[in-house]
């Protein structure tokens, strides 16, 4: 019988795989907690980032999009709230800043993806619009994305 025949494995495509399971790791840890007020009446879902891992906003919420959408129920009312750390660019100065999305009904039809990439746009948006104004404050990093959510009762 005839012994295996190992074949040499292609040092280029070794170096390839490794920069990509680089760019892209197995799992990111994102610590996760929930908040709720009038028996559960409205909640809070907090989400945070690695602390080892640096991301700027639009990559942090695509990243978070699939744990994000989990907290998404029909007959809600839904808003984001994005947490960022915020630098002056004149003194080095740091500060906590949050950009909200505008609320939305969350009914049995409603598409969660649409929604999501609604609620990602304006959130996005009020941070750029914040930077844009002459304000003289650049993104620094992200602290959390809050999912507020209230039972809709019609």
């Amino acid at each position: 019988m005839p012994t295996s025949v190992k074949r040499p494995i292609n040092d280029a495509f070794e170096a390839f795989k490794k920069k990509v399971t680089s760019l892209y790791p197995k799992q990111l840890k994102f610590e996760d907690s929930k908040r709720s007020a009038l028996n559960g009446f409205a909640e809070e879902h907090s989400i945070k980032p690695p602390t080892d891992q640096k991301f700027d906003p639009k990559t942090f919420l695509i990243t978070v999009k699939q744990k994000a959408m989990e907290k998404l129920k029909p007959q809600t009312k839904v808003r984001l709230v994005s947490r960022v750390r915020m630098q002056q660019i004149i003194k080095p100065v740091i500060v906590k800043k949050q950009f909200q999305s505008k609320t939305e009904i969350i009914l049995e039809a409603t598409n969660l993806y649409e929604l999501w990439i609604k609620l990602l746009e304006q959130s996005l948006e009020n941070i750029a619009v914040f930077q844009m104004n002459g304000s003289g404050w650049t993104f620094h990093s992200i602290v959390s994305l809050d999912i507020r959510t209230v039972r809709l009762d019609p």
